[in-house]
This record gives structure tokens, sequence and C-alpha cells, in this order.
């Protein structure tokens, strides 16, 4: 995730030519040569930046902002994975030669505003923790495909739902995204008014706004899945639920109950002599390494050991400590992986870290690669199959 907005810290991780491309573009006159000073000279940006009328400013600050928030790992994956589906490789290619997070945001931001939004909104998906999620499995088969009409009900339905029993929620969009295997639905629905303390010129005024809050399901097709992300609404989501297999499967769903997965992790399983994680011969995954290890004592859960290897030259270094000093009364509690990818011009980088805490924290989410690794884990034993307490039926 990004650290909070710093002007002069963006004005450092940007280079000079992006700038001055921005502000050409943006018609903006700004009170500065930047083709005559060096790279990094922030505060003399800085303070050339401060020159500017408010409302300028306030522009520059506001795209900026929009800037850093994608200038993360997973911000230019989003990027990519947007310029992918409308199939622009020479973006792809242009974005991967420069360097620096920031730089390639900007640069992105510039040259294809268009892919910002949706971009941005399947970036919210990858930061969401796994344990604000709620799946449903083994789902009714999609007999037929659904329309934009369907999305338009699903929002009413939704908007209804929430204004007659809450008293909100009376205006709902929904935006839709496929992207990959996955279909995604982003609802925001209208909130409560809020009323905020805003300067208006120059006197302070309390402004109210009418906000909306924000739903996601995410539809796998393939795997007949539904996760759902509703923070702070934990006891609409059955419903919610329901609305969406009625709205877009046009299937009901029956003996429903909303916490239908609760996933469990069995860690033991990699530290037994011989044990390979099970990677499909055809999987993106190359290999997955051990990083470390911690164990906790089963008589005093407060009593940690973690064990840490470099397994660049043994992978089985971690597993090969951890069972000399390991005793009886001690179990695993968990566990960093490193998974590597086979390289497809996609990533960023070529690796990412997983870590999983005993009983059901993991960071893995709902995109692609995120999937992929979880159905590792699961063919390895070590995220078993879910119970499935609901029974979804036509």
């Amino acid at each position: 995730m990004a650290e909070p907005y710093s002007p002069k810290q963006f004005f450092r991780n940007v280079y000079n030519v992006f700038l001055i491309q921005y502000f050409e573009k943006n018609n903006i006159e700004f009170p500065l040569d930047l083709y005559a000073i060096k790279e990094k000279q922030v505060a003399v940006i800085f303070d050339a930046f401060l020159t500017l009328d408010d409302d300028t400013r306030h522009k520059i600050e506001s795209d900026f902002q929009k800037v850093h928030a994608l200038a993360t790992d997973a911000g230019i994956i989003s990027l990519i994975e947007e310029a992918k589906e409308f199939e622009n490789h020479k973006f792809i290619d242009t974005l991967q030669g420069i360097s620096g997070l920031h730089a390639k945001a900007m640069w992105a931001f510039i040259d294809s505003p268009e892919y910002w939004q949706g971009a941005s909104i399947l970036y919210q998906t990858k930061i969401i923790p796994s344990s604000y999620w709620v799946k449903i499995n083994e789902l009714p088969a999609l007999e037929q495909p659904y329309t934009s009409k369907d999305v338009e009900f699903l929002a009413q339905a939704i908007g209804e739902y929430f204004f007659n029993n809450e008293g909100r929620g009376k205006r709902c969009k929904i935006d839709h995204y496929k992207r990959g295997k996955n279909d995604y639905f982003f609802a925001f629905p209208e909130d409560f008014a809020k009323t905020a303390v805003e300067w208006l010129d120059n006197d302070l005024q309390s402004i109210p706004h009418q906000m909306a809050f924000e739903i996601v399901f995410v539809y796998c097709e393939h795997t007949a899945t539904l996760d759902l992300y509703a923070r702070k609404n934990a006891k609409n989501i059955p419903h919610l639920q329901e609305l969406f297999a009625l709205y877009i499967l046009k299937a009901k769903l029956t003996n429903f109950t909303p916490f239908v997965e609760n996933k469990s992790y069995d860690l033991e399983p990699i530290f037994e002599a011989g044990f390979e994680f099970n990677i499909p011969d055809k999987s993106d995954v190359y290999t997955v390494q051990i990083l470390s290890a911690e164990v906790t004592c089963k008589n005093n859960p407060s009593s940690h050991v973690t064990v840490t290897i470099s397994p660049n030259k043994n992978k089985d270094a971690v597993r090969d400590r951890l069972l000399k000093i390991r005793t009886q009364t001690e179990y695993v509690s968990g566990v960093k992986l490193k998974v590597f990818f086979k390289p497809n011009g996609m990533r960023t980088k070529p690796a990412k870290v997983v870590t999983i805490s005993m009983p059901d924290k993991c960071n893995l989410g709902c995109s692609d690669d995120d999937i992929l690794i979880s159905e590792i884990l699961s063919a390895s034993g070590i995220e078993p199959q879910p119970i499935n307490m609901s029974l979804p039926c036509l």
C-alpha cells in the first residue's frame, strides 16, 4: 500500500519530464522552467508549486493523489491488466521500460487516462484483506449470459433493500468489469448524508455531502464461486448474496447462512519429510520457497520461536532447521512463503510473498495470481477444501 501523499515526496519520485508533460497537457503555466533544473531539486519545485493560485493547485493535488494511489506494485499491475484488456501492447512495453513506481504511474496517467477508472477500482480489490471477504461455493450454473439490464436491476434491488430497511441507499450504481476469469461488480449505494468542514474562499463552512458506501461482488463462473466484500454490513450479507444469485444467475439460494466458508490452514504438512508443493505443469507458478516458520508452545500460546534461513542454497533449509529445534509441545503457527512466477511480461515483480498464520489469516486476495496460489495451497493440503454450508439450487 502506498505511503500517505506528500507533494514534496511526489516531486522527488517523478521525473521532471513527466511533470512538464502533465503541465503542458493540462495547459498549466508552471512558474518555473523545469528544463533548466536538475532532477530531485524538490525544494525549488515545491516553492514554485506554492505560488500557484488555489484552484490550479487543488486541481494538481487531486490528480497527483490519484497517481500516488496507484504508485505501488499492485497498482502498476492493475494498469497493465487494464491495457491488456484493450490489447494495448505498446502501452505495456513503454510502462515496463520506465524506472520507478511513481514515474510509471505518472506516465500512465498522462498517456492513457482512460485506463485510470478501471485500474483504480480493480486495484482496491487487491488490497482488501482476505479476512474481509465472504465466499459461496458451488453456485448454480450460469444458464444464460446476464445483460447490462440485469446489472441495473441488481443495483435497483440493492438500493431498495437498504432504503426500506435502513433509510439509505435509495440510489445505487454498479460498475461492472470482466477481467481474466473474474467478473467484478462494484455497487455504490447512497449512504447517509454527512457534514464536513471545508474552506470556501476565505471562510470555513459546514457542507453536507451525500456519500456512498461500497459493496463488491467477485463472481467466477469457472469455479462457480462468489466472493463478497461488504465492510460493516455483515448482517446484510445473506440478502446481498441472494440478490446477486436472483438477478445475475437467475437462481434462488435456500438453507442459506451468511458465513458459508470458514477457511483454516494446516501448516504441518509443509514440514514433513519429502513434502513438495503441488504445482501443475502448465501453471504460471515456477516454484515456492519457505522463507520462515513460526512455532508456538501448546501450553503457552504467547511463547513463539521464529526460524528464518535463506533458502537459496537449500530449499529445505527452514524445514531442516525446524526439525532440529522443534519439540513435541510446539506446533507450526505461521509460515512465510515466496512464490515465483514464470515470466509473462505482465508482472512488475517475478515473485509474491505469502504470509499465513493459524488458523485462518492469509494475505491473499481475489486477484488471478492470488487465486492461482490459493489453488496450489489447496492442492498441497495446506488449505483444506472448505465446507459449503449453503445449499444453492435453481
